[in-house]
This record gives structure tokens, C-alpha cells and sequence, in this order.
């Protein structure tokens, strides 16, 4: 028996339940209805523009109070704080909570920045159908507009609150907010049929796990994003990692466990860029109405390195559950990757919901600000990487790089050249002049080049061929070659321009990336 094919009159039922589908959303939009519309607000209740509230440590502000049935439809917050380490304890320690038809525990308990996107209290754009932020003054992180529109239903009373949860000796903070809503004389019809909204913030700093072996096949050590008990369905989540083992952390499949299923279940996926809609291993921010990478740091010009955030909205897609549902991400393929994971989840689902976990406190909240280095192998090293922020090039970023063999101060200088004539610039420090033989420690592959050495303009010593084609490490055999001599030069103190032009390739090389780990200067008589 052949499979069925799509028949004219197969096409047109789909194309007119979706227009269908599209008429309803007008519809909507065009109705008269019943309802009343209205805010609470943090307007200023004397006439002036002292707009906001103030929240105290240990203080809890009731935002909304609303008796009735209703939908919150919108709701937006701002700050102006330009101290980075204030702003840390805003987005971290303002914990927003929101309770449904008087239950007595939260349906929503969450660090306000994580709620808003603003992953590791980092302010990015964010442009979502869900979820926006919006720059303000001078594109600073010092004020952003933050906005939430996931329908939040309720039958017999929505209340708002947020509590300023921070240790020490912290002032009070501000916020403007809006809360925009509707209220129902009586509960309309298909209040009985939504699910009431829910968001959970949690937060981990993973463990490698050692014993995988690249093997994973009941993804019970990975990264928990959501467990919910009842019947309901997935609207999105945010998840933060703040990679401070450095190179490529995405390697980590999501794995959705749907009423109690065993390993393998039934979403099951391929890794971490596919989850949030780019290509191959994203280093630059991006953010749409479903997906987005909104924040890729790239700390100390390294690739993936420090803090990453990203989205996900299932608008068009719910993840359906009757019974339950367990959300979770690898860290790093089988993780085997030792990175900080925060997340915030957010779903319907019919009443009551199960407890949430115990929200980290204060100090547990905390962004990573300290981030690991490793010292120089060779005494008297001058690390390249540490150069690429006052670095000039022919056209390509420069990024720090950790694949491959193990690089003095864990990193290379990594340079992506496109052909003969591209070039990397390096300001390189002489403390005391005299003459010196120039070494490197340098990185061949099979897709490295040939380059020429030139100090202040002059060509030194002999051009390096980079090329590798067996051994070393990954695919393209990388290994590192030290103590590379380029002979003995005379220079002068002060800041010497070292320039790796690149002049060819091997024949068997397959591109011309050119890679320098550290350079010793060593004083000869």
C-alpha cells in the first residue's frame, strides 16, 4: 500500500483551518467585550513624579491586590541603577512572586532580572512575543524596560508582590512597574479551561560528571529546568550559563521527560544551539519572537567564554503533560562540562502545583564576578591572548582559544585569516632595550598557514609554516610547537608592534589561520 499524498482537497482543510486559526486572532483583537480594563501602577498617588516604589531589605511591597475574576495581559518594570554591583543586587535579590485564587504558596517565585530575561543580572535586548527588554538612556545597562506578556488568568483574586531578599547593609532600590489587566463581572466560559500561570527560577553550578565516558542513557545528571506535577503544558523557559571552563559548552542535548516516561523520552534533542534556534556554536547575540541567543559575552575576547542566555518559547508548540513533566538540559555532552546554570521556567497547568524547590538564598544567587586564570607555563611569558583588545588585524576578530593542546595560561591567540596579506598586530611590552631572541609557542593544524614575522615593521627570522596533517589533538591534528626561535633582534623599550602577516599556505593546508600562544623575550649580551 503506497503512503497517502497530500489531494487538493487534503490541501485546502489545512489551508483553511489556518486561516481559520488567523481569523480567530483577528477576531479577538476586534471584539467588544465585557470585560474591564485597568493598571496598578507605581504612579505617584501626590501629583508628582516621584514614580516609583521603594522596596527595603527585608521588605515586601504588594504591587497588585485584585478581588475577581481577571487577566493580567501585560506587565512591565524599569530601574535606573548605574552601579554594576546595585544592579547585581536588583536583578538577584528583588524576588517577584504572584499568587492565584488566595492559594497560599506562589505560582511564581523568581529573582525579577531572571524573570524579565536578564540572565546573571546582564541586561541584553531581548525582542520575543513573550518577553522584551528594551534599552533606555545611552543603550546603559544602568536602565532597561522590562516586559512580560504570557496571559496570566485567575477566577477569584490575582496578588502581586515583590520582597527585597539581600544581605548586608543595602539602601533600598526603586522600580516603576505597570500591571495591566482585565476583570469579568462573572468568569467568562473559558476561564475554566486554561491552565493558571506558573514560573520557577533555579540555579546550579554543575559538576563534571566522571564516570559518563561520553555516555549518557538516563540523563539523570543533567541540568533540572522544570518538574511539575498536574496537567498543563510548557510555554518557554530562559536559561543562563556562565561558562567559566571556557571553549564550546553546548554540546548538551535536552531531554523532556512527559508523565513519568523512562529514558529515552519523548523529546529528545541534538543540542544546545538547536533548542534556541541557531546555527552551529552561536558567538554572536541574536533574538527573535521564539528564539534567541540575547546574551553571548565572549569574556576576555574568547569565544563562549563567561556569561551566555538564551530563550524559548513554545507559542506554537506547547509541550503538553496530563500527569507531569521533567524539563532538562545536559551540561556539555554526557556532562562533562563543570559550568553555572540558572534557568527560569514558565508553564500552565491545572491546580494545585507541586511545591516548588526552596529558592537559593542571597549569597546562592549571586552572579559569578571572579573568574579562574591560569598562570603563564613559561616564566617571563607574554600571553597573547591578553593582547587582543588592543590588537590590530586586517579585517577578522581575534578571540582566546582552548582547543586543542594545553596552552600557556590555558589559552592561544587565535587569528581566522581569509588568505595571503592578512595580518595580526600585537602591542607587545619590552620593560628594558637591548637585544633579544624573540620565541614563540606557537599552534599548527591542518588548517593553518604560513606567516612572516615583522617587529616595527622590519621582517624577522624565517617564515612559519603551520601546517600539521597527523597526531595532535581533534580533527585537524593540533599540537603546539614551542620555543618557535625567530633569532635576535635589537629593541628598543617601550611598546614594539610584533605583526604576523600571512603569506601563503602549505599545499597540503586547507586554510591559513595563523595561531600564537606566548612570546618570551630573552635578553642576550
Amino acid at each position: 500500500m503506497t503512503k497517502c499524498a497530500l489531494t487538493p482537497s487534503v490541501l485546502l482543510v489545512l489551508s483553511m483551518s489556518c486561516v481559520l486559526r488567523a481569523d480567530e486572532a483577528f477576531v479577538e483583537r476586534m471584539t467588544v467585550g465585557e470585560g474591564r480594563t485597568a493598571r496598578a501602577s507605581s504612579w505617584d498617588r501626590s501629583g508628582g513624579n516621584r514614580d516609583y516604589v521603594t522596596v527595603k531589605p527585608g521588605e515586601t511591597v504588594t504591587l497588585a491586590d485584585i478581588a475577581g475574576a481577571g487577566c493580567i495581559k501585560h506587565i512591565y518594570f524599569t530601574y535606573i541603577i548605574e552601579k554594576e554591583e546595585a544592579r547585581r543586587r536588583y536583578f538577584r535579590d528583588v524576588i517577584l512572586r504572584m499568587y492565584w485564587d488566595d492559594e497560599k504558596t506562589p505560582s511564581v517565585e523568581s529573582p525579577i532580572g531572571d524573570f524579565f530575561g536578564v540572565s546573571n543580572a546582564v541586561p541584553r535586548p531581548m525582542k520575543a512575543l513573550d518577553m522584551v527588554v528594551n534599552p533606555g538612556a545611552y543603550n546603559s545597562p544602568g536602565t532597561a524596560g522590562m516586559n512580560c506578556y504570557l496571559p496570566m488568568a485567575f477566577s477569584k483574586r490575582a496578588r502581586v508582590e515583590i520582597t527585597y531578599d539581600t544581605e548586608g547593609s543595602s539602601g533600598p532600590v526603586g522600580t516603576w512597574y505597570h500591571i495591566d489587566y482585565e476583570t469579568y463581572a462573572t468568569p467568562p466560559a473559558w476561564m475554566e479551561r486554561v491552565g493558571r500561570f506558573h514560573a520557577q527560577f533555579r540555579r546550579r553550578r554543575a559538576e563534571k560528571d566522571a564516570q559518563a565516558n561520553e555516555i549518557n542513557k538516563t540523563g539523570a545528571g543533567n541540568y533540572v529546568i522544570l518538574e511539575a506535577r498536574g496537567q498543563g503544558h510548557l510555554a518557554g523557559y530562559v536559561l543562563g550559563v556562565d561558562n567559566v571552563m571556557g571553549e564550546w559548552w553546548g554540546e548538551g542535548d535536552d531531554m523532556v521527560f512527559v508523565d513519568g516516561e523512562a529514558w529515552p523520552p519523548s523529546f529528545h534533542g541534538t543540542g544546545t544551539e538547536e533548542i534556541f534556534g541557531g546555527g552551529a556554536c552561536p558567538s554572536v547575540e541574536y533574538t527573535g519572537p521564539y528564539t534567541g541567543f540575547h546574551l553571548v559575552e565572549n569574556r576576555d575576547g574568547e569565544f563562549w567564554y563567561g556569561k551566555n542566555a538564551m530563550y524559548r518559547f513554545f507559542v506554537r508548540d506547547p509541550i503538553r503533560f496530563r500527569k507531569s513533566i521533567r524539563v532538562t538540559i545536559e551540561h556539555g555532552h554526557a556532562n562533562d562540562m563543570a559550568n553555572d546554570y540558572s534557568s527560569v521556567a514558565y508553564w500552565y497547568q491545572k491546580e494545585p502545583h507541586a511545591p516548588f524547590p526552596p529558592l537559593p538564598g542571597s549569597v546562592e544567587r549571586r552572579p559569578i564576578v571572579a573568574y579562574p586564570t591560569e598562570a603563564s607555563d613559561c616564566e617571563g611569558a607574554i600571553e597573547a591572548e591578553r593582547l587582543a583588545t588592543t590588537a590590530k588585524t586586517s579585517g577578522r576578530v581575534l578571540t582566546g582559544l582552548r582547543y586543542g593542546a594545553k596552552w600557556s595560561a590555558g589559552r592561544m591567540l587565535w587569528y581566522r585569516s581569509d588568505g595571503p596579506g592578512d595580518f595580526v598586530s600585537l602591542p607587545v611590552p619590552v620593560k628594558e632595550g637591548g637585544r633579544y631572541e624573540v620565541m614563540m609557542t606557537l599552534a599548527k593544524a591542518t588548517d593553518f598557514g604560513i606567516f612572516q614575522l615583522y617587529v616595527d615593521g622590519k621582517p624577522v627570522g624565517k617564515p612559519f609554516d603551520g601546517y600539521n596533517g597527523s597526531g595532535g589533538f581533534g580533527g585537524t591534528h593540533a599540537i603546539k610547537a614551542e620555543k618557535v626561535s625567530f633569532g635576535v633582534v635589537e629593541l628598543a623599550a617601550g611598546t614594539r608592534m610584533f605583526e604576523f602577516r600571512v603569506v601563503g599556505k602549505n599545499e597540503k593546508a586547507t586554510s591559513f589561520m595563523v595561531g600564537v600562544d606566548c612570546i618570551l623575550l630573552g635578553k642576550t649580551e
